[in-house]
């Protein structure tokens, strides 16, 4: 689930251009805008939360739940209640489209999905949906947000509906969701008439979750999901057609030095997992492993099979669990000039050769 809510020690100052980020301050990123340290900005009581019912009728749309679409280099705010929007708007019939839905204290602009969303504007031909549902899913109401997950996959799941009768192709439509996200995506699809065609799990979470609203493997024709906090934050054990253990699957090497949250880190790291797969040279080749999520420095290898690509390009007709080691966090620029995204580093890249 994503504990950010607004993002405001940011101390790295970057632009990106067409992938490459250009470093002009030093700064440790994560930590800072992340605000790893168990801070949450947040000025909500509990008795703020917003609880929604989730099969009245007539709910949809909801105001605090918005569709954003970035595409062609423009970016619009649906509005729902115009006749024909989908025709009047910025969307392009000719691209594939991927929705992305953030998690708890999330949003359009929020750390890490915003990370997602400029990694699929930058790296390929996409309609990049944006489900911004933040105002049904602040801090400090995580229950409040798993009770409005199933309104979130009712009107998305009508959104999409009456963008299908409007013309969009649902052959091809991707759902991407992280934490309490990727439970949004299977819920959706309990409210359209057709077949969801793949959705990407990056580590669904796991408290609070009952198997009434948790993503199972019968809610698209490909489920893919990449574990990189199981049993924590994140779900344990076989969750789709595909499951990712991303070095072991629970603690990310990398997140169990320094003075920040090792389970939130390792968590909120699959975002940039899924962020380095849609960059052709960044892809991880994972190997076939063992049924669960193992633990250890490299076990569970040895399971006879062909190694498949994880994220984007997973082939929609694997199955079984896969393994990856990288002891590196993922899409982080190495220096100056490299392709990836300074909110991927825990630590600032070199930036002897920057300018800005």
């Amino acid at each position: 689930m994503q504990y950010i809510q607004s993002i405001k020690l940011i101390i790295i100052v970057y632009v990106t251009i067409g992938g490459y980020a250009q470093i002009t301050l030093p700064g440790e990123p994560v930590k800072d805008a992340l605000f790893l340290h168990g801070f949450v900005q947040s000025n909500n009581t509990l008795r703020d939360c917003v609880f929604r019912p989730a099969n009245a009728k007539d709910m949809c749309p909801d105001p605090d739940i918005r569709y954003i679409l970035y595409t062609n280099g423009k970016k619009e705010v649906v509005d729902q209640t115009q006749s024909d929007w989908l025709r009047q708007s910025i969307w392009d019939p000719l691209k594939e489209n991927m929705f992305l839905i953030h998690g708890y204290a999330g949003g359009d602009d929020t750390l890490p999905i915003n990370v997602l969303r400029d990694a699929y504007i930058q790296n390929g031909s996409y309609n990049v949906w944006m489900v911004d549902w933040g105002a049904l899913g602040e801090t400090p109401c995580y229950r409040a947000a798993v009770h409005n997950m199933r309104a979130v996959g009712r009107c998305t799941g009508e959104f999409i509906s009456s963008m299908r009768s409007a013309g969009l192709p649902t052959d091809r439509l991707t759902c991407v969701g992280h934490s309490l996200g990727s439970h949004v995506c299977g819920l959706i699809s309990k409210y359209v008439l057709f077949r969801m065609h793949r959705i990407i799990a990056l580590d669904p979470a796991r408290p609070l979750i009952t198997p009434q609203v948790k993503l199972n493997i019968g809610d698209a024709g490909a489920v893919h999901v990449l574990h990189t906090n199981a049993g924590h934050y994140g779900e344990g054990g076989r969750g789709g057609h595909v499951d990712f253990c991303i070095n072991g699957g629970r603690i990310q090497p990398y997140c169990e030095s320094g003075e920040i949250d090792a389970q939130l880190c390792s968590h909120i790291w699959s975002v940039c997992y899924m962020a380095e797969s849609l960059v052709p040279q960044m892809r991880k080749r994972a190997e076939p492993c063992s049924r669960r999520c193992p633990s250890g420095p490299r076990p569970g290898l040895g399971r006879i099979g062909i190694p498949i690509i994880m994220g984007q390009d997973t082939p929609l007709t694997a199955t079984g669990s896969y393994c990856v080691y990288d002891n590196y966090t993922p899409y982080c620029p190495r220096k100056a000039g490299d392709i990836g995204d300074v909110r991927c580093c825990l630590k600032a890249p070199e930036i002897e050769n920057a300018t800005g």
